[in-house]
């Protein structure tokens, strides 16, 4: 008998543990009280996430002509928004820091999740969608409640894992399990209490073909499309497989899908690194 999202869930908690340093700095952002000293007193206490921080700020995604070598100045470049979304992204890596690399292709996985994260950004920001910065998280979340199957249904992820030209990933995955790894994802984040805005998306672009939706749901759709094809160049055609409906709704032409690409191939090694996903 299959199981569901919420038994999967429920089954979930003591394999996948948020760090204390997380779950202390959520606490800080959300507290209206809170200062960039008060955020980067603590972040100081924490090497890991701090070293991630001040890498990001020197990456060549920001482009600063100095290096930012505080935590003080990179909290004032980067700005609580980007921190935010920089705890965020270690918060739920971490948490996954000790999945099995045997059973599924992890370089693969996080290759592909960092490709729509960028993507979904880099779109949403030449789209001017008030949400780019959390569309980031979106994209580099979507597929996370995959790695709670990796430990949990191994059989079911080796089968998922075996789509070709003839079929996508997510026909294989609600033919074995029922539902999508996104449908998952959506569920596990939000019993963490993520934001809305980073995880409604997630819930709803699968259906983003078929509906009217938001245009972030349907960024979304696009996204995670594209970096798979991205990742299997050749498998899949652009034309067909993106929605030619939802890209003439965004208003994307295939000019900017190349050029999004560019930027994507560009800066994903080097998030990569910073993240420590590879």
């Amino acid at each position: 008998m299959r199981q569901t999202v919420e038994q999967y869930i429920a089954d979930s908690q003591e394999l996948c543990v948020l760090p204390d340093i997380y779950l202390k700095l959520k606490k800080l952002i959300a507290d209206e009280n809170a200062t960039l000293a008060d955020i980067a007193e603590v972040l100081s206490l924490e090497p890991a996430i701090a070293s991630k921080l001040l890498k990001i700020a020197n990456s060549s995604i920001f482009g600063f002509p100095r290096e930012v070598v505080s935590i003080d100045r990179a909290l004032m470049i980067l700005g609580t928004k980007e921190v935010e979304n920089l705890i965020e992204a270690y918060g739920i890596t971490a948490a996954f820091s000790g999945i099995d690399p045997n059973i599924a292709d992890m370089d693969r996985f996080w290759e592909i999740s960092v490709d729509c994260a960028l993507l979904t950004k880099f779109f949403a920001q030449k789209l001017n969608l008030p949400n780019a910065e959390s569309l980031f998280l979106s994209g580099l979340f979507h597929n996370i409640g995959a790695l709670i199957l990796v430990h949990l249904a191994p059989k079911q992820v080796k089968y998922s894992e075996g789509y070709n030209k003839s079929e996508t990933p997510w026909e294989r995955q609600k033919d074995v399990l029922g539902f999508t790894y996104s449908d998952l994802s959506a569920a596990l984040l939000t019993s963490w209490q993520l934001p809305t805005l980073i995880v409604e998306p997630i819930a709803q672009y699968q259906d983003a073909y078929q509906n009217e939706l938001s245009d972030s749901a349907s960024l979304l759709f696009v996204t995670t499309r594209l970096a798979l094809i991205n990742s299997h160049p050749g498998m899949y055609a652009k034309k067909t497989f993106l929605g030619t409906h939802l890209l003439e709704k965004l208003g994307l032409s295939s000019d900017d899908i190349e050029e999004g690409l560019r930027y994507c191939n560009q800066q994903g090694v080097e998030i990569l690194a910073v993240l420590e996903l590879i």
